[in-house]
């Protein structure tokens, strides 16, 4: 398998606050994380490496191979705990209240993709030249989309852009939305906060990836795009191709986590 992972402070933000990992179980099942902070400058960053290296963590323990059900099951579990854990270190520390963050994790279980996320972080697949998208932003601005009040240009300098509709970090319920899609259906799993299709249309970038065969190089000209589109956000993607369940362990080929 082939990794890589690319994080950009953008044009216009003062610090990141994406944070991205991957992480393999005793079994070696992987787990892609990939968290983008919310709250402004409230510790943002720290909610979203702390979110990922807490379930990193616990993804490390699984010593048995989960199925589908059971890695629901353990998602479920796992952002209502990762919820708990981030609300606590917000009142154990008072420079870090109101942080939050959106959450995105993918896992290959029984030759299936299965896909949890909190939040406007999203995942796609792109196979044969088509992308796919696999999560439903949980934002305010994805609803005004949906609905028709706004368009897609619109969307970018809207001023709610930011607000999404749950995050960890909140005391309201958590509740994860999950998605899912045959091994065999994705040559290239991407993947990324905001920063990058809040700038560039899904289309821009099903034709840069259907361009570029080097995985590193498509991070990189992804990340470019969406800083020539704007870059107002951070900008931070996971790329993963070449599955095979039978590795030892990732190639990650680029790391920059946030």
């Amino acid at each position: 398998m082939q990794i890589t992972i690319h994080s950009n402070i953008g044009r216009k933000r003062s610090s990141n606050q994406d944070y991205a990992d991957y992480f393999y179980s005793q079994s070696q099942q992987v787990l892609f994380i990939l968290c983008d902070g919310v709250g402004g400058n409230l510790a943002g960053d720290i909610a979203s490496q702390r979110t990922t290296e807490y379930i990193g963590k616990e993804f490390e323990k699984v010593s048995q191979p989960m199925t589908v059900t059971q890695a629901h099951a353990w998602m479920v579990q796992m952002t209502n705990q990762v919820n708990n854990y981030i609300l606590n270190q917000a009142d154990l520390n008072p420079e870090y209240e109101g942080m939050g963050t959106t959450i995105v994790l993918a896992t290959i279980v029984e030759d299936t993709i299965l896909i949890c996320h909190v939040g406007d972080s999203r995942a796609y697949a792109f196979a044969k030249g088509q992308l796919t998208q696999l999560t439903e932003d949980h934002s305010l601005v994805n609803e005004l989309i949906r609905t028709g009040e706004i368009t897609f240009e619109e969307s970018i300098d809207h001023p709610h852009r930011n607000v999404v509709t749950q995050s960890i970090g909140t005391p309201m319920v958590i509740e994860p939305e999950f998605s899912e899609i045959a091994l065999d259906r994705v040559e290239i799993l991407l993947l990324c906060s905001d920063g990058l299709n809040g700038m560039i249309r899904n289309e821009e970038i099903e034709q840069i990836m259907a361009k570029q065969p080097d995985l590193d190089r498509l991070g990189q000209q992804l990340v470019e795009a969406a800083n020539e589109a704007g870059g107002l956000d951070n900008i931070t993607i996971i790329l993963a191709t070449n599955f095979n369940l039978n590795d030892e362990g990732g190639d990650i080929i680029h790391g920059n986590r946030g």
